[in-house]
């Protein structure tokens, strides 16, 4: 009797074992593959985010003068912004707010004094585009110094020249060439981002130069755009 139920209990597990190799369990369903997404198509370095309004502008070809902007402003602002650029009538804008001025691209400025912002007229008819584009880069020397365009060229002769080149005009395909109508488009702060965190070939600086050496770099290479003040 013994042998009898040893061998059917024999059996019943060899039944089991065959059964289980002839069905194997089925293996894990493997997560939802994900869609290859086509690549992005990365903006040219440095490529300016563009202001409504900005195709019917004349940008300049020559690099604006801030030392001949200095005469239009005298002539035509200073009664309002100030002699000193801080504003003498209300809600006139204040150009030595560094910070300001750094999120500020100046064909804004252009714009504004070519047709005008709220209580401030519209100067289209009485300054040509040069007079215009002279007077908006004159706005930019209480914010930017000539100490730091000074501080900024041996930042940038060791570090930008080999790529941007010693006029700003390119030494390379993909470098940027810092025009006057290039710089115009876009805000400073737009540049200090793409130094900062790096754009295209161009590698981040953030963690090889200080934010002062950033900035000044940054405004050096925006002042080949133009002929600051104190030269």
């Amino acid at each position: 009797m013994k042998t009898r139920l040893l061998i059917i209990v024999i059996i019943g597990l060899l039944a089991l074992a065959l059964s289980a190799c002839q069905s194997p369990a089925p293996l894990p369903v493997p997560p939802t593959p994900i869609a290859t997404l086509i690549p992005a198509t990365l903006p040219p370095p440095g490529e300016p985010t563009p202001i409504p309004g900005m195709e019917s502008v004349v940008f300049p070809v020559s690099a604006p003068s801030q030392a001949a902007g200095k005469a239009v402003y005298d002539a035509n602002c200073a009664n309002c912004h100030g002699a000193d650029g801080t504003g003498v009538v209300e809600n006139a804008r204040d150009f030595n707010d560094v910070d300001y001025m750094r999120a500020a691209a100046p064909v804004a400025f252009f714009q504004s004094i070519t047709n005008g912002k709220e209580t401030m007229p519209a100067f289209a008819d009485s300054l040509s585009d040069g007079d215009r584009w002279n007077v908006t880069y004159y706005l930019w020397h209480w914010s930017v110094p000539q100490e730091q365009l000074d501080q900024g060229q041996p930042v940038y002769d060791a570090n930008c020249v080999s790529c941007h080149g010693p006029d700003g005009q390119g030494a390379i395909p993909q470098a940027a060439k810092f025009s006057p109508e290039f710089i115009s488009k876009s805000p400073p702060s737009q540049y200090y981002e793409s130094v900062s965190g790096g754009k295209g070939i161009m590698p981040p600086w953030q963690d090889r130069l200080s934010e002062e050496e950033r900035w000044a770099a940054i405004e050096y290479s925006r002042a080949f755009a133009y002929e600051p003040l104190g030269q």
